[in-house]
């Protein structure tokens, strides 16, 4: 019992520091995972009647949780998305030096800007504006760049919290060598605690 109510402090505190990412999933995601139970959230995504070609791999005793779909007329970003396509993915991470497992889930949210120039000039304005609105939200920023033949073809970025096992955020624009595919993409990490969701636990909180 001493431990579960740590557990609710360090949680609480992890909470406090990052807010913004609640924030993000509730302005990006049409369905949030963080203000109901989990159980409940993963019933509302399963079933939500506006995604389509849904493929659901529910868990066994081999396999882990996963779900992706597409959304025809969710678009959450500055720039109209021909699609957006939503991912759910249950992942095990390894938290710590002494190897212990625990699952995390990956929940991406993936818009597809129309082919061409046009296309590749908005997912970069959606990633710099993105940028531009939430980076005081984190303490420290991993840059990866995209390169095909020495051109950059995208950016990602993962937002780092000091206290966080790993990055809880991260963001991504990528076009195709002919700029034929323009993506934005985010992607939010979360772990379970009680049927609840939230953000991975602080590395030294137990």
């Amino acid at each position: 019992m001493k431990k579960f109510y740590l557990l609710l402090f360090v949680l609480s505190i992890s909470t406090a520091h990052a807010q913004k990412v609640y924030n993000i999933a509730q302005t990006y995601y049409r369905i949030n995972p963080f203000n109901k139970e989990f159980s409940s959230f993963l019933i509302r995504l399963m079933d939500d009647p506006i995604l389509t070609n849904k493929t659901i791999n529910k868990k066994t005793d081999s396999t882990l949780f996963f779900l992706e779909g597409t959304y025809t007329s969710h678009s959450p970003f500055f720039f109209k998305a021909t699609r957006t396509k939503i991912i759910l993915a249950e992942r095990e991470h390894i938290t710590d030096s002494t190897g212990k497992v625990n699952n995390i889930f990956l929940y991406q949210l993936v818009g597809y800007a129309p082919p061409g120039k046009e296309g590749v000039n908005d997912i970069q304005k959606e990633f710099d504006k993105f940028c531009n609105r939430y980076k005081k939200g984190a303490d420290g920023v991993n840059i990866r760049e995209l390169k095909l033949q020495d051109k950059k073809t995208g950016e990602i970025r993962d937002y780092l919290l000091s206290s966080l096992i790993f990055s809880p955020l991260t963001i991504a624009w990528s076009t195709s060598k002919n700029n034929e595919e323009n993506i934005f993409a985010i992607t939010v990490r979360f772990t379970v605690v009680e049927n609840r969701a939230y953000l991975p636990i602080p590395a030294d909180g137990l």
